[in-house]
């Protein structure tokens, strides 16, 4: 995700670039919150004031996240083990130094993987789809340079979906899926690329944001995507015929342009009852959760779904600059929910 200022609101204090801590300033300024940076230059810390009380923020992490809940989120075997003893549905995984025979038995048993750093953020050094030895060899070879230790854990199939819970309760969904095209029957391959890429821009008052990678027309790996389904970038394709442009099996997970989508009126209870109590068990009172099904309409327990991560970061940007569907306020929210005591005393 990019960031860059279009001129935006007026805002006491110095002028943040990042774009959670916008987000937060020009939604304060809107209910009336005072918000400041703490240290004039400094991204880390937000100071918010509501009728005479202050809290500290550090972007989407309040001041109530315990010190311990932000370790275990950063640490993902700690976390996957609290959130399996707490009977929550997380695919089967194993933590290894390097490639060796305890790896190989693994994914032989699993038929598929997906490997990544153990304590690294983020798609760096992450491998999806992972099915023979060879492949393996490569995945951790690649996640190790971003950790010592490797998590290799069952790949599930199905798509991404990030659950934001704020104070118990889900605030938003959203949905993630590999870019395609939809053929007219009269542009090109590379021509619909052209224009799916000038739409990933997504623009407000605050600021822009690029709302997926550009996605490469000439790199081989998605000509080669083309390939398998019988079709090259000069070709041109039927109205309503839909081309895939990426494929999943042993890409790299930072090499996957990805279109987002609102799913908040999707999700079905059960699904949203397993996020807030994977945020409960690790501690965390603003966390985005991970997880990946064929559908959020269906208990993740009964379509062999699971919880990948918990984060106690999350980014709102993706709720709030919807690329298809809602728009939701969950900058409100999060303010509501930092201020909850304060602002209910008022209205009585």
């Amino acid at each position: 995700m990019a960031f860059s200022g279009m001129g935006g609101v007026a805002l006491r204090g110095a002028q943040s670039q990042n774009l959670q801590n916008r987000l937060i300033m020009s939604k304060a300024e809107e209910m009336g919150i005072g918000c400041r940076q703490l240290i004039a230059g400094c991204e880390d810390f937000l100071e918010l004031t509501c009728q005479g009380r202050s809290i500290v923020i550090n972007k989407t992490r309040s001041h109530r996240l315990p010190l311990i809940a932000g370790l275990l989120a950063k640490n993902k075997e700690a976390a996957n083990h609290l959130l399996q003893r707490r009977g929550l549905p997380v695919p089967p995984f194993i933590v290894v130094p390097e490639m060796g025979e305890k790896a190989a038995r693994f994914l032989e048993a699993s038929a598929s993987v997906v490997v990544k750093p153990l304590d690294a953020s983020g798609s760096a050094g992450v491998t999806l789809d992972v099915r023979t030895r060879e492949q393996l060899v490569e995945a951790i070879r690649r996640a190790g340079r971003s950790s010592g230790s490797i998590l290799v854990q069952r790949f599930v199939p199905g798509a991404d979906y990030r659950v934001l819970v704020i104070g118990g309760k889900v605030a938003a969904v959203t949905g993630y899926r590999p870019a395609y095209v939809i053929g007219n029957g009269s542009s090109s391959v590379r021509e619909l690329i052209r224009r799916l890429n000038e739409t990933r821009i997504r623009r407000r008052s605050i600021g822009e944001m690029e709302a997926f990678a550009e996605i490469k027309a000439d790199s081989p790996r998605l000509k080669a995507v083309l390939d398998k389904q019988g079709a090259a970038l000069d070709d041109l394709i039927p109205a309503g015929a839909r081309l895939e442009l990426f494929d999943l099996h042993n890409a790299p997970a930072g090499e996957i342009s990805e279109i987002y989508a609102d799913h908040t009126d999707s999700i079905c209870p059960a699904n949203a009852e397993m996020a807030i109590e994977a945020a409960r068990t690790l501690q965390i009172d603003v966390a985005g959760i991970d997880m990946r099904c064929p559908d959020i309409g269906r208990p993740i327990t009964k379509t062999s779904g699971g919880i990948l991560e918990v984060n106690a970061l999350p980014d709102f940007a993706y709720h709030v600059f919807s690329y298809e569907g809602a728009s939701r306020d969950v900058t409100r929210m999060y303010l509501e929910y930092l201020f909850e005591t304060t602002l209910s005393a008022s209205h009585n």
